[in-house]
């Protein structure tokens, strides 16, 4: 398959005047080829006890290890759903398991950041409470509120810096080497 840069994926799918393709089209067209092994869960949705958007296991039958990324997108900031937000915000206690990785594509930045410094800047910045209709969201977090927080963090990446993500990949890789 051939490898896009994030500059052109954005030029080509975001930059433009139409919607925004969304979160599995930028992991089937850009993350997937980031990574130097085969996932094992694509959009789990929660299902057999997997979260987040791209999930790793361990190949190790007695081991339950796993790594996962939650994938967001959005020009101006992001929001979850309302699973997302009761199970990995609003209950924490609960025996699911949490995302390692939140990776998100705002219309300026590449946020690779580690899930529990996401988290409990979610929580401190947007106190949420549980959601009880069918339906519903989180309160949006903007790409303004997340430099605020991790501007001079090295999971805050300009565009122009591929090498830098590229970094912040191989990092991720030597994690899923180890399950």
């Amino acid at each position: 398959m051939e490898k896009i840069s994030l500059s052109e994926y954005k030029k080509y799918y975001f930059d433009t005047e139409k919607c925004i393709p969304g979160e599995h089209h930028f992991v089937a067209v850009y993350l997937l080829n980031k990574f130097n092994k085969i996932t094992d869960y694509l959009n789990p949705d929660g299902m057999k006890g997997k979260c987040g958007d791209i999930v790793f296991e361990s190949k190790n039958t007695n081991s339950k290890k796993q790594l996962s990324i939650e994938v967001k997108i959005g020009k101006t900031g992001f929001c979850f759903s309302k699973n997302e937000t009761n199970f990995w915000f609003v209950e924490k206690n609960r025996k699911e398991p949490f995302p390692d990785y939140l990776i998100a594509l705002t219309e300026n930045y590449l946020f690779i950041v580690e899930w529990e410094k996401f988290s409990d800047l979610f929580i401190q910045l947007k106190k949420p409470k549980k959601i009880e209709s069918k339906t519903g969201n989180s309160a949006k977090i903007y790409e303004k509120e997340l430099l605020s927080k991790f501007s001079n963090a090295s999971f805050k990446i300009d565009m122009a810096k591929e090498e830098d993500i590229e970094a912040c990949f191989d990092k991720i890789n030597k994690e899923i080497e180890k399950l």
